[in-house]
């Protein structure tokens, strides 16, 4: 996250974006559940990428030892 993102409750109290819902007839509470699955799945998925690492692969050279 860079300094010039917004957190979820910024977003959720920006007025542009709050404009932008309302011409798009979206409900706050839908784009709030939408950026927290979001936020909840992209955790996961960095999370699972740094818990397990895959093998090495050896060289012939390596395997010989």
């Amino acid at each position: 996250m860079s300094a010039n993102d917004l957190t979820i409750a910024q977003a959720l109290r920006d007025p542009l974006i709050r404009q932008m819902l309302k011409a798009d007839k979206v409900a706050r509470s839908d784009f709030a559940t939408l950026l927290w699955e979001a936020a909840d799945r992209a955790r996961n998925a960095a999370s699972a990428s740094c818990a397990i690492a895959p093998p090495a692969t050896m060289t012939g050279d390596e395997q010989a030892a």
